[in-house]
């Protein structure tokens, strides 16, 4: 049998073995902890795949804008003044309409991400075009070339004159139905609407419900899509807001937005709506 001095021994061995076990899992621990924050500081560019401190780099966006992207509004970035737009356009129940380009590419596959790959992080890169190519040139900055993101941080002024430069006081998404929202587990819109909401420092709320499920808008004809949506959408809410912005993906005959608008201006017959959607596919 062991003695007491082996006992002793073993014990302190097993003790000091215990330690240096601890010691080298926090060091190990720390060191991943400082990779991941380091991965996760750094990202690549959504459309490129390269190294990027933006989700869609600069090179992407000099290319698309030699491209022509985004430079459909000649005269007016609100597409309600544009013909091309209105021809198959349901007569509109908002006062402006804004978009960053026809359904094209780039704006088809991060769509197309968003609502059929699982890819909600597409959102982000679909809202920071929108902040390049539709906000920040509405508010006056004429070149995006001219945009640095320390420009966000310096909005408070801007926004405090919401009154006379038309930005709107709230974000409405779209809503979803229930049935949707169980098989995608998100709205776009909504990740849309948050993701607007951080870059423009408006607050966004989901003040409209869809009390009945849809079908798809996509194989319907206009007069169908209208009977498809009618009393669709439901909001019993008085919204404290002069002039609010409507988010969706995309517009293909504003039937949907216009049943969204109805049902909002139902409590509020006064609200000045614009609309803020991704693409429309009435450009020619």
């Amino acid at each position: 049998m062991l003695n007491n001095q082996v006992y002793k021994i073993i014990i302190l061995r097993l003790t000091q073995l215990s330690v240096y076990l601890h010691t080298f899992l926090a060091r190990s621990a720390w060191q991943y902890i400082r990779q991941i924050k380091a991965a996760f500081g750094h990202q690549h560019c959504y459309l490129c795949h390269q190294h990027s401190d933006q989700i869609v780099c600069h090179y992407c966006l000099e290319i698309l804008l030699e491209d022509g992207f985004g430079q459909h509004h000649p005269a007016s970035q609100d597409l309600l003044r544009n013909p091309n737009a209105l021809k198959n356009l349901d007569t509109p129940n908002y006062d402006h309409l804004f978009a960053i380009d026809n359904y094209v590419w780039p704006i088809d596959k991060l769509v197309l991400d968003i609502k059929f790959g699982n890819k909600p992080v597409a959102a982000k890169a679909l809202a920071m075009m929108f902040m390049r190519f539709v906000f920040w040139p509405y508010i006056g900055r004429t070149s995006i070339a001219s945009y640095s993101p320390a420009i966000e941080h310096a909005c408070d002024s801007i926004y405090a004159a919401n009154a006379t430069n038309g930005i709107p006081q709230l974000l409405i998404p779209v809503p979803l139905s229930n049935k949707r929202y169980w098989q995608r587990h998100y709205n776009q819109a909504q990740l849309l609407c948050d993701c607007l909401s951080i870059a423009t420092h408006i607050p966004n709320q989901a003040i409209v419900q869809r009390v009945k499920h849809t079908m798809a808008q996509t194989e319907l004809n206009k007069q169908q899509r209208i009977d498809n949506v009618y009393n669709a959408f439901k909001c019993d809410l008085i919204i404290n807001a002069k002039h609010i912005a409507v988010i969706d993906d995309v517009i293909t005959t504003g039937v949907t937005i216009n049943a969204v608008c109805r049902a909002i201006k139902t409590h509020n017959p006064t609200v000045k709506i614009s609309v803020w959607t991704m693409a429309i596919t009435l450009l020619k």
